[in-house]
């Protein structure tokens, strides 16, 4: 999100506002059309010295959270329910993360048994953690590092964060990192031509949109069917821009299908699979993007397809990478897959006293989903600050664990491993997504004893599973006894075998 804080900063202290700031080159103005007040608004909104917790006083917090969206303030209430003393460190003005520019509907079915947008969902999750009382809140702070304490002698962990007031070194017993996501951006694709502007990562344009009341382009390509990208290009269509088509590279859409059937078929927008952008056109505004097909299997562009598509912006939605910078100043262990850390049934990483949830542990598809992380996160950080504080060995020795194994049509499982002393009634809920759409499919996880001996624990079943969609299987920890490795894995109808069989008997039938 620089560009839109850029803007801000730079209408606030010249008086330019973004659709007449060139990004590079004069004709490369930043937006298409901001609002007449823009930059009148910007100094109204110039911030004043950081308000926060008092960061310098000398007592430990029992748990430390770094990040305030969904997961940071449910870790945050959850641990504050639990007795401990909790702080909370965001670095923008006010609590919310993402949601605050989700400005759409279809937040908090789960979590509420009500339909919300993003800024309602946050508020109430705002509202409750100011009920939950003892805990401080530091906005506008930036955690730059965590220092791992001494497991041997118990001393605390070091949380450094930097505000307007200066550094901050605050010592906590337990840390909650719920630091999000971030998108993957232009650099990542390395697609031929210029770098002009008009080229956003979908989230940027959606707070130019939402919070700066900026539109971005008047006609727009979006690369990529992640939720985000589909829900802004509903949003741009409903504020009166052209939206040429969704170009996705892979077979199947990345977003939930009900973000497909919303914001594209309802709209009249076109979803081209099998198809990505191979090369921008325009020196200073983007004049025009290049598009070719792609081969399924091999997923490689097939030459000789490419076609030239007129357009003054292009959107990017091509998935979200979990913020973890934080989590390696700290020496957690990241899992290759997910990007994000590597975590047991109680979210613990690696390093003793330190947690993960939400995005930052892995990319969900549901902000309830996340919540319900980060709460579970927040209780066991304040579990492990009571022993800390109580001096038992439980907070500092690290205890057997159980691996957890993505097995056949699984492209991964969190939590990777099991704590052996979970009680054996608590629950253990292990959230995977699948590597491709399968059908009526049957979730099997599997216990393998040290002889090699497989059994089944559990089997759950659904309609469809598709990899957009994160699938949650809950068991009892019971289940998984004289257990030295679990396994999940699907079994089920390939939708693409299904297809290949219908276009098979179409044949049949046709000869």
């Amino acid at each position: 999100f620089c560009s839109p804080e850029i803007a801000r900063i730079v209408a606030r202290e010249t008086g330019v506002a973004p659709d007449a700031l060139d990004k590079r080159l004069p004709g490369s103005p930043v937006v298409a059309a901001s609002r007449p007040d823009y930059a009148g608004l910007a100094r109204k909104g110039e911030r004043s010295e950081a308000q926060g917790a008092d960061c310098e006083r000398a007592c430990v917090y029992d748990v430390a959270v770094a990040g305030g969206g969904a997961a940071g303030i449910a870790a945050a209430q959850a641990a504050a329910q639990q007795g401990a003393s909790v702080l909370l460190l965001d670095r923008e003005e006010k609590l919310g993360g993402i949601l605050k520019q989700c400005v759409h509907n279809g937040f908090g079915l789960h979590r509420f048994g009500v339909e919300l947008t993003g800024p309602e969902y946050a508020q109430r999750e705002i509202d409750a953690l100011a009920d939950a009382g003892s805990v401080d809140v530091l906005a506008g702070a930036s955690v730059t590092s965590v220092d791992p304490g001494r497991p041997d002698d118990g001393a605390p962990l070091t949380v450094h964060a930097v505000d307007a007031r200066g550094a901050h070194a605050i010592e906590a017993r337990a840390v909650v990192l719920a630091t999000g996501s971030r998108e993957r951006g232009l650099g990542a694709l390395n697609l031929a031509g210029s770098r002009p502007s008009g080229v956003f990562s979908a989230g940027s344009a959606q707070n130019f949109m939402n919070l700066q009341g900026c539109l971005p382009g008047r006609r727009a390509v979006i690369l990529g069917s992640g939720d985000i990208g589909l829900i802004m290009a509903r949003r741009l269509a409903s504020q009166g821009a052209e939206v040429v088509g969704v170009h996705e590279l892979m077979p199947h859409p990345s977003g939930l299908r009900r973000n497909v059937v919303q914001c594209l078929d309802d709209f009249g927008i076109p979803l081209h699979l099998s198809s990505t952008v191979t090369r921008l056109e325009g020196e200073g505004r983007l004049s025009a993007v290049y598009v070719s097909q792609v081969d399924p299997e091999t997923i490689q562009v097939i030459p000789g397809t490419e076609q030239r598509v007129a357009c003054d912006t292009l959107l990017l939605s091509v998935g979200l990478v979990p913020e973890n910078e934080v989590a390696k100043s700290a020496g957690v262990g990241l899992d290759p897959v997910t990007g994000g850390a590597r975590v047991d049934n109680r979210l613990a990483t690696d390093v003793p006293g330190v947690f993960a949830c939400g995005n930052a542990l892995h990319v969900h598809d549901l902000v309830d989903h996340a919540s319900q992380e980060g709460e579970r996160a927040g209780a066991a950080a304040a579990a492990y600050a009571r022993q800390a504080v109580s001096g038992a060995s439980a907070a500092r020795d690290a205890h057997a664990v159980v691996p957890v194994m993505a097995g056949e049509g699984v492209r991964y499982v969190v939590p990777q491993s099991i704590d052996v002393a979970t009680p054996s009634d608590e629950k253990l809920m292990l959230s995977l997504r699948v590597a491709r759409t399968v059908n009526e499919p049957r979730f099997v996880v599997e216990g393998i004893d040290e002889t090699g001996r497989v059994r089944e624990l559990k089997r759950a079943k659904t309609m469809i599973a598709v990899p957009a969609e994160m699938v949650l299987v809950v068991l009892p920890a019971g289940a998984t006894a004289g257990c030295s490795a679990v396994r999940v894995r699907v079994e089920g109808r390939d939708e693409a075998a299904r297809l290949a069989g219908e276009t098979g008997m179409a044949g049949g039938g046709a000869d």
